[in-house]
Order: C-alpha cells, then structure tokens, then sequence
C-alpha cells in the first residue's frame, strides 16, 4: 500500500521529475564535454633488476638478489619523488618549463606487492608534454641512482610512445552523464515527495474522505469569469429585445383591426 501511495505522489509531479533530470543530464554532458579541460595521462615503467653473472660470464638469476632488488622498492619510491632527482630534471630538461614542486606534486608512482616494477604516471593537459616529463624523470632517475644507492640496477623497460589520437582520461563524459541522470532523479523524486508530504490541502473528494473520514454529498466546479460572459451577453441580448418585440407585436395587431 506504501508503494503505491509514493508511486501516486510521484506521477502527480512526473514532469517536473522529468524536466528536472533532463535540464541536469543535459548540463553535465555539456560542461563535460566543451567547458571542462581535457587531462591526459602518460606513463613510463622501470624495472629494479641487477644480474649476476655466472662462472661463464652469463647472466645467473639469484634469489637472494631478487628479493634484495624488490626491498628497495620502498626506497626508490621515496628518491624519485625526491627534490634532487627532480631538480636534476629541471636542470637537464629547461624545455619541459616545470618546477621541481610541480613535478613531484604531479608525479604518481605506482609499484605493486613483491613485484620489481616501478610505474611512473604523469598528467597534462597536452599529451606530448606529459610524455616528455615521465620519460624525462625515468631517464634521470636511471642515471643518478649509481651515483645515490652506488648500485646500477634500473632499467627502463617502457617509455611513453607518441600517439596519434590521445584519449583524455578526464573528463568521462559518460561517466559523468549516468551520474548526473541518477543523482538529478533521486534528488527531483525526494522534493517532489517531500512537498507531497508537506502539503496538507484538501484538493479532491478522496481527500475528504481520508482525512474526514466523511462521504462528500456533492461537489462545487470551479467558474471562472470567462465562463460567465456568453450567458451574461445572451441574458442581455434577451432583456433589450422583450420591449422591442413587445412593442412590434402591438404595431402590428393594431394593424390589423
């Protein structure tokens, strides 16, 4: 029984719900797509691995180094973000036209558990000058490490490519659209029942009865001016004619004797 009711309270005001979503849905695609600025994301990935040669010359793997490469993981987050790495890249790359601040405010690096690989992420509004500041910092960071950890074990497994049509990966103008269209409609509904809920008039002969708890007898229509005005100019018409016809219909009986 609750659901209809709130079912009924919602259709008497379905098109101010409706007219509410579509003027917000609207709206967030528009902003979306023409006012907001478009941000995108380049990335470049290195790799902490130092092999160890065997009694050949050749390349062994080792456990133990393995494992000492991925506990230096946590150190390397903390020197890439570091203002001497970066003041090194503003030094070496004038070019890019960055601060050290802002680059370490932009930098994001990413390294996953038990894993020797280091994820470097960078956001501009241009793509080309995002991919030349993640390569910039992994090229740098690659040649100072020696020189820092005086141990050479970074290498650069991937560097931020060109693209031809870079795609933003802010905005999303769909994401932004659906959530637009949901959070307008749960907001549209909760006002339209609340003014429901709110509005204690008495509007419709079911009213009376719910409240009352009385059965209605009979009911008055509304009449509005406009209403009035044919019989009101009908009535008249009527009144002026009665002496004129009065006064012919005796004309013409005197007439006739």
């Amino acid at each position: 029984m609750e659901i209809k009711l709130l079912m009924s309270m919602l259709r008497k005001r379905i098109w101010l719900i409706a007219g509410f979503v579509l003027v917000c849905t609207i709206g967030a695609g528009y902003f979306s797509k023409f006012v907001m600025t478009p941000v995108y994301e380049a990335s470049a990935t290195l790799i902490v691995n130092k092999s160890n040669l065997d009694s050949s010359g050749n390349p062994a793997l080792d456990i133990n180094q393995i494992n000492s490469n991925i506990m230096l993981i946590n150190s390397y987050k903390v020197i890439l973000s570091s203002a001497s790495i970066m003041d090194k890249v503003v030094e070496k790359h004038p070019e890019l036209g960055a601060t050290s601040e802002d680059l370490r405010e932009r930098l994001n690096i990413i390294t996953t558990q038990n894993s020797q690989i280091i994820t470097l992420k960078i956001q501009d509004q241009a793509y080309e000058r995002a991919m030349l500041i993640v390569n910039a910092i992994s090229k740098v960071f690659k040649e100072e490490i020696p020189q820092i950890m005086k141990v050479d074990n970074i290498s650069i497994l991937d560097t931020a490519k060109p693209q031809e049509s870079p795609v933003p990966i802010s905005p999303r103008v769909t994401l932004n659209i659906i959530i637009a269209f949901i959070a307008s409609l749960m907001i549209s509904a909760g006002i339209a029942l609340l003014v429901e809920y709110l509005d204690d008039t008495v509007k419709t002969e079911a009213d009376i009865e719910k409240y009352l708890e009385l059965p209605t007898l009979g009911a008055i229509g509304k009449i509005r001016k406009k209403d009035m005005r044919p019989k009101l100019k009908s009535s008249s018409k009527q009144q002026a004619g009665e002496p004129y016809a009065s006064v012919s219909q005796r004309f013409e009986a005197d007439y006739e004797r």
